[in-house]
């Protein structure tokens, strides 16, 4: 379906995006809030995490070493730059991870006018521990090294953290995955190596056409626009365990399948 966009479809298409963003967001928040046991990385570095399990812990040894290593590879490389050491019990906290809205710089061009502005992707999240998203991150790489140098070496550790825990605890991965959200590590411009925990849903985002989003901002006199939602997606929504379960009924008994569809 091709779409036709102008102002008030825009505003209408903003008005159901933001709609179904909450919605989702709100459901995904409370899946992290009843797996945020499961993020604590005590059961993975044992007593490598202050105050954390005096009894051993199987593979903790392994664990701290890795976590060691990802430390060492990014934290003395640019934009970095911070002294590459790490020593046991690690000042890491375990607390549920949140969410923060995948935002990218956009320029805008329309014969001889052009406009310069932050794109948000309301059905795209960054996952962190609370207070270690990139952006904080990035203010801390703009503000004074030499005062902030420490906080942004804890901040690096707690993203590597996280990381090292989905690896370590897949069914994380596999659970979120069932509730239809899928989870991805990319890089980010501005933090070099440092991997980044991407969460996204079944519905994607769209730009409209350049000409609107300067006329949209020209009207607003913000330089900001957010993706609005791509409906298409909306019609093509499936159940995946329906189809699963008519796959197998497919194989077993095609004439059973046959009934039913």
């Amino acid at each position: 379906m091709t779409e036709t966009f102008d102002i008030p479809r825009i505003l209408e298409l903003r008005k159901l995006t933001r709609s179904i963003s909450e919605k989702i967001e709100t459901d995904l928040k409370g899946y992290l809030s009843t797996l945020a046991p499961l993020f604590s990385p005590v059961p993975i570095l044992g007593e490598h995490i202050r105050g954390g399990s005096k009894a051993p812990i199987k593979g903790a040894e392994k664990a701290f070493r890795d976590l060691k290593g990802r430390f060492q590879s990014i934290a003395g490389q640019k934009p970095f730059s911070l002294a590459t050491e790490i020593s046991s019990p690690l000042d890491v906290f375990a607390a549920t991870p949140s969410l923060t809205a995948v935002e990218y710089p956009y320029t805008a061009t329309q014969e001889n006018k052009s406009a310069s502005l932050t794109v948000t992707s309301p059905l795209k999240w960054v996952l962190s521990f609370p207070d270690i998203s990139p952006k904080r991150i990035l203010e801390l790489l703009d503000g004074n090294r030499s005062q902030l140098k420490d906080e942004l070496s804890h901040t690096l550790l707690q993203s590597l953290t996280l990381g090292l825990v989905l690896e370590n605890r897949p069914g994380i991965v596999t659970l979120l995955q069932g509730l239809r959200f899928h989870l991805e590590t990319i890089h980010m411009e501005g933090l070099g190596d440092l991997p980044v925990i991407l969460v996204s849903c079944p519905l994607s985002t769209i730009l409209p056409p350049d000409d609107i989003i300067i006329q949209n901002t020209e009207i607003s006199g913000i330089p900001s626009f957010e993706e609005i939602i791509n409906i298409t997606d909306i019609q093509a929504l499936s159940d995946p365990l329906k189809q699963s379960i008519l796959s197998i009924t497919q194989e077993i008994s095609p004439n059973i399948f046959r009934e039913i569809t």
